[in-house]
């Protein structure tokens, strides 16, 4: 029998219903132990402590948002700035959060410092250079697989992000910003050992590498990376460049060779390589790393001409937005020891600009 007056959370609860139409008399002892029961026993959401998720405040630049137990920076990311990469625009607006059931965090709509400025100085972006990789080396050229995974963890530990080519152009276009611990790698030539050693290393901690390859060498031994194993990089998000056919000097003329032929020999070297790679990986390849990291104004004229949007050097330093995108600084990575490594991710430059 239905009673007029009962609350509605009587009729929910089966034992509560029958326990009234059996007209127990309902002592408050009584009346509490069945009420416990029904609470400990209760998995709906009308009685969880769960905090549920909602809009506090809402303007043209941000949104005040309290967080349930199972988001993380990237699901808020993915549906308020409908990117999951855009994560660290909410972590760094929100330096002191722990992203928790419950607690309110400013997700920014407008990020408006593209160019990474501050009133003490300005962000660089470091791109660090390796060559070739083994268990155990001895060129300075080769860094050990030890070292380069416990540079990698030093990365991932300490919060840095590894960006993509494609990021550093919209930074330096002043179209997008980045990360304030952002940093890219590269690995030049097309050794084997960066698909052997660098390659697992790095899907490890989730990062991806930009690899140049001068295609004369690409497959010729067992010391050189094969174009399948470029396709396969690719497909994993990591970007082929070009180094050229033959890795020769852009910037100085052969033993007897006249200026037309040494003109031809530049055009040939930059140009072709990128035909050549848009055709085996089916891209369109935008960046180039000049041979022994040389390069002029007839080089990068060229380049232009050719459709590369990137070009780097290996001339030490870090690249702030004004960076001349056909002169980028990389650090070549020769020493092993982690203070070196540490040296080389300088991530801002101090400048009073008030």
């Amino acid at each position: 029998m239905t009673h007029r007056n009962d609350p509605p959370w009587v009729h929910a609860y089966p034992l509560l219903h029958t326990a009234r139409n059996a007209s127990i008399n309902f002592r408050p002892s009584i009346l509490a132990v069945v009420l416990l029961w029904v609470l400990s026993s209760c998995t709906t959401a009308t009685f969880s402590t769960r905090a549920v998720p909602q809009v506090l405040h809402r303007s043209e630049n941000y949104i005040i948002y309290r967080m349930s137990a199972s988001e993380k920076a990237a699901d808020i990311a993915r549906a308020f700035l409908q990117d999951e990469d855009k994560a660290w625009i909410i972590e760094e607006a929100n330096p002191r959060a722990r992203f928790r059931a419950g607690e309110s965090i400013v997700i920014p709509l407008k990020y408006k410092n593209n160019a990474g400025l501050a009133a003490d100085g300005y962000q660089t972006i470091p791109i660090l250079t390796y060559h070739r990789f083994a268990r155990n080396c001895e060129s300075p050229l080769c860094v050990p697989a030890s070292v380069f995974d416990g540079q990698m963890k030093y990365l991932s530990g300490e919060g840095y992000q590894v960006i993509g080519p494609e990021d550093l152009f919209s930074f330096m276009a002043n179209r997008q910003g980045l990360p304030k611990k952002s940093v890219m790698i590269t690995m030049d030539d097309g050794y084997r050992s960066a698909y052997e050693i660098a390659y697992p290393i790095l899907r490890k901690y989730g990062f991806t590498a930009t690899l140049f390859v001068y295609t004369d060498f690409v497959g010729v031994s067992k010391m050189a990376v094969t174009w399948d194993q470029l396709r396969e990089m690719k497909a994993a998000g990591f970007t082929i460049g070009s180094h050229t056919i033959y890795h020769s000097d852009l910037t100085t003329p052969k033993e007897g060779e006249s200026e037309a032929d040494f003109k031809t020999r530049v055009y040939q070297e930059v140009v072709d390589s990128k035909k050549i790679l848009d055709r085996k990986l089916k891209q369109n390849t935008y960046f180039l790393a000049y041979p022994f990291g040389r390069y002029d104004q007839q080089v990068i004229s060229i380049s232009k001409q050719a459709g590369y949007k990137l070009a780097v050097s290996v001339n030490r330093g870090g690249n702030p937005f004004f960076t001349n995108p056909f002169a980028i600084k990389r650090d070549q990575i020769l020493k092993r020891d982690i203070s070196s490594f540490i040296n080389r991710l300088n991530t801002f430059t101090p400048l009073s600009l008030r």
